[in-house]
């Protein structure tokens, strides 16, 4: 868990700083990018999420399953060099027919108001991506997190730099960014391609291939399944209301992508390859149970945090108008967290291989989230759907634990989560029941309120004594190297100067 821990913290600091160059550069973009582009771009890579789900993206997942489950090292390398090979020939075919188609496709989707040779470049990019994919799923498998962190931040710069070249100086608009993602997915892409074959060499299985393909296929069903789940729910907004309640709903969802983004994404790329590890073990449940409570401990920290500091969030970065987007955030944030849940205890489906059963699951919650997004969303509006959603997921959730517990039982210790999960809910409940206060009043009782929270989580056996005693020490050696740094001749010679 140590590791977990340790490699989590890379992702994290991996994932801030792309969001952090992202922000540094959007007032760049702006000015050379109109809101058009800007919705010509998103309707595009929507258009590219779909066709990936074509190419068979969620076929890379099994590499985690089977590189673990064989016997041999030359099998485990079967297995990866097979799936580079499937997925670089899939993406490959689909990006060039996506190439061919389009003109058709540019008049489906934009009516012919938009020049074809965006999309065009888009395939191409689309069509080299899984250069990086099968190697930065070999590199989460043996816990290489500074090589993952290492390609995406790199990756992310040369499209800046390119952009600058591209959309600032050669003023190409839209074209220009999808041909810096081409350009920079074919270096990194390639790097990555060969370091990958000189550590596991270029070959082909015919089991290896077969097994990818039955564990994957499914999964692409239940990725259709989590669109329509996700997404579906901003066309009944538009027919019901208009776009300004779509962009208010979209505006609070930003804020559940966010939590998953900070307090999921970066365990779940460590934890998602090293659990069927885990399951390999005599005795797996109390590594995964520990797992899935120290998951909730971030993933509910974060969400509590978003929840007591989106309003004042917005105050200080929005205009009036948007304001009402954050009573819906609440809804929205316990949705996620069921997501968390759903995604970290799903192992015994996977471990037994019946893929299926997630695709059935999946589709169950998406047919939940449409029938509640035609009753609710035409009454209530942005809170019909985030209610929707939340009721979509929790359904999912029991799904997937009852039938997972089934096939594969793992013993949850449960207390500590569900004590994590009500002081979470007493503290938002509380924020949200408080009188409206001026900003800084506001922001105050939100810091007092999340540092009650904190006390709690502390005092209330949520984590063990040897963590609570690990904290100290990690907290100790943390400030006596600060103190260290500040003492440093160096550091006051520099202040002085």
């Amino acid at each position: 868990m140590t590791s977990v821990g340790r490699h989590a913290v890379v992702y994290g600091i991996g994932n801030v700083l792309s969001k952090a160059v992202s922000f540094v550069m959007l007032p760049v973009y702006t000015r050379y990018l109109t809101p058009a582009d800007y919705g010509v771009m998103a309707l595009i890579e929507m258009t590219l999420d779909v066709i990936s789900i074509l190419a068979g993206a969620q076929i890379a997942l099994g590499i985690f399953r089977y590189y673990h489950k064989a016997k041999t090292e030359s099998e485990r390398s079967a297995v990866v060099s097979t799936a580079l090979i499937a997925l670089g020939v899939s993406y490959g075919v689909v990006g060039v027919v996506a190439f061919a188609a389009a003109g058709p496709l540019t008049h489906l989707i934009f009516r012919g108001h938009v020049d074809s040779s965006i999309l065009r470049v888009a395939a191409l990019s689309f069509a080299v991506q899984s250069l990086t994919l099968v190697p930065l799923a070999y590199a989460r498998v043996h816990d290489r997190s500074s090589i993952v962190v290492s390609a995406n931040v790199a990756k992310l710069l040369m499209c800046v730099a390119l952009n600058i070249v591209f959309v600032v100086a050669l003023r190409m608009g839209v074209v220009g960014v999808f041909l810096s993602s081409l350009c920079a997915s074919v270096v990194v892409g390639v790097v990555l391609s060969g370091w990958l074959v000189r550590r596991v060499g270029l070959g082909w299985s015919g089991a290896a291939v077969r097994d990818l393909v039955r564990y994957g296929v499914p999964l692409l069903g239940m990725k259709v399944a989590t669109f329509l789940a996700t997404f579906a729910d901003r066309y009944f907004l538009q027919a019901a209301g208009n776009e300004t309640m779509v962009g208010l709903y979209n505006l609070a969802y930003q804020f559940g992508f966010l939590m998953l983004f900070i307090g999921f994404t970066p365990f779940n790329l460590v934890w998602e390859p090293k659990r069927f590890l885990i399951a390999q073990g005599p005795n797996p449940s109390p590594p995964l149970s520990t797992g899935f409570r120290l998951m909730n401990l971030v993933l509910l920290s974060v969400g509590v945090g978003i929840i007591l500091f989106v309003g004042d969030a917005l105050h200080v970065m929005a205009t009036p108008p948007f304001y009402s987007a954050a009573n819906i955030v609440p809804i929205i944030v316990a949705a996620y967290i069921l997501q968390g849940w759903s995604s970290t205890q799903d192992i015994g489906i996977l471990v037994k291989e019946r893929t299926g059963v997630l695709m059935a699951v999946n589709w169950g919650s998406a047919i939940v989230a449409l029938a509640g997004d035609a009753v609710l969303v035409p009454r209530y509006f942005g809170l019909g759907a985030a209610i929707a959603a939340f009721t979509a997921f929790a359904i999912r959730w029991v799904l997937t634990y009852t039938v997972s517990q089934r096939m594969w039982h793992v013993r949850y210790q449960w207390a500590p989560v569900l004590r994590l999960t009500a002081v979470s809910a007493a503290v938002s409940a509380a924020s949200l029941i408080l009188p409206a206060q001026r900003l800084l009043a506001s922001m105050g009782i939100h810091v007092a309120l999340y540092g009650v929270y904190l006390l709690a989580v502390w005092r209330g056996g949520i984590l063990t004594p040897a963590e609570r005693t690990a904290v100290v020490a990690y907290a100790r050696r943390g400030l006596a190297a600060v103190a260290g740094r500040l003492r440093a001749p160096g550091w006051a010679t520099s202040r002085r100067v």
